[in-house]
């Protein structure tokens, strides 16, 4: 029930993300106001991570995912009349109101899931997750970017309100879970911050995410390389072609490095570096492309090393975290993460806004992969 209920709010999201696009591609033509949906879509995690992690440790999270999904569900049908009236400032708003639902809503499942998994099954729960992830990026983004040209982008508010009550509805089969913890000083952000400090390894660990989202500003152009940047490949149909690519390179990221490592913890944390170097390549290549065919190929390639990332970062860290610190862990991890995300996201939207070309732009960010190298690498070392 629980990977059914991601399934589908996963499918909804990507309606949401290709009619935002649209939207804001209506009403200007500014590469910035592109950009800061992503950075709506992003950054109000890190503001809320301080309050959503005590609240995932001391709630029952089967309830906490039933509020947040109805919450979002009722933003997604205000984004129609938002668009209807072409009100930029408030549609911005609204997307960082639902933002804000999801930073509670995300590390509640990821502190769900280890504990209707055992521990030896956390590599598999996870490759399963992102590959949730990835597969409804690929069909949510290529059915979304269809719907959108095809019925309108108030077709796609509609279809992402009712996959929210779907979702819900499979939540609401799990059983209650329970927080793990009372209420007391030793269950406050803080504390967390404190057992991070004294274990560097895992503090370390979870900043690997963050660092794969340094040069996060490459995926925020996605929709000028498929906005007409290639002559012929311009349209909500190219951009939801391009974030499928994308989506499928994740999906077999997320299920064949696993198999191939075998769940093994060492060689997972090897991997790690090897990924990040890879990216560094991947990116200049991209940099380099010549037509949308080639866009694709390199989106694609570095979806899959990003979920190589995804899976062993996230199985590493649930591992070696005490349970009872598992959701402002994960609250932490997800805000750093996003905030990360979207000062990039933003920095390559004021870039292309300022003249640089989206090529140019993702030559300037190709080398921060190497930040990741080097924390994965003393990750590596450290647990050796």
């Amino acid at each position: 029930m629980f990977f059914c209920g991601q399934l589908v709010s996963f499918l909804g999201d990507w309606f949401t993300t290709i009619a935002l696009y649209s939207a804001v591609a209506e009403l200007t033509h500014s590469a910035l106001a592109l950009t800061l949906v992503l950075v709506c879509k992003t950054s109000p995690v890190f503001l809320i991570a301080p309050i959503a992690g005590p609240i995932v440790d001391r709630v029952d999270r089967r309830r906490l995912l039933l509020m947040t999904d109805a919450g979002r569900g009722l933003l997604a049908l205000v984004f129609i009349g938002l668009h209807q009236v072409g009100n930029l400032p408030a549609l911005y708003a609204c997307a960082t109101a639902s933002t804000l639902l999801a930073g509670l809503a995300i590390p509640a499942k990821q502190a769900v899931l280890p504990r209707i998994v055992s521990a030896k099954a956390y590599a598999a729960a996870n490759a399963m997750g992102g590959a949730s992830w990835a597969g409804m990026l690929t069909i949510g983004a290529a059915a979304g970017g269809t719907v959108t040209a095809v019925l309108g982008i108030d077709a796609s508010f509609v279809i992402d309100a009712a996959t929210f009550g779907v979702s819900a509805a499979f939540f609401f089969q799990l059983p209650p879970q329970k927080a793990p913890s009372e209420t007391t000083d030793e269950t406050n952000f803080v504390a967390a911050l404190r057992y991070l400090r004294a274990n560097p390894a895992l503090a370390a660990q979870a900043c690997i995410k963050t660092c794969q989202c340094l040069a996060g500003g490459v995926f925020a152009l996605i929709p000028l390389f498929g906005g007409g940047l290639f002559h012929g490949y311009d349209g909500a149909l190219w951009l939801g072609a391009l974030y499928a690519i994308r989506g499928l390179g994740t999906l077999v990221g997320t299920l064949w490095f696993r198999v191939l490592v075998r769940d093994n913890h060492s060689t997972m944390r090897l991997s790690l570096v090897g990924a990040f170097a890879g990216q560094v390549l991947v990116y200049w290549l991209l940099a380099h492309a010549q037509s949308f065919a080639e866009a694709c190929l390199y989106y694609s390639l570095s979806g899959l090393l990003q979920g190589l990332v995804w899976v062993f970062a996230g199985t590493l860290l649930q591992a070696g975290v005490d349970p009872k610190l598992h959701g402002r862990v994960f609250a932490m991890e997800f805000g750093g993460l996003t905030l990360t995300l979207a000062i990039s996201s933003m920095l390559a939207g004021a870039f292309v806004d300022a003249g640089l070309s989206p090529q140019a732009t993702v030559l300037m960010m190709s080398p921060l992969p190497l930040v990741g190298v080097l924390v994965a690498l003393y990750v590596y070392l450290a647990q050796r």
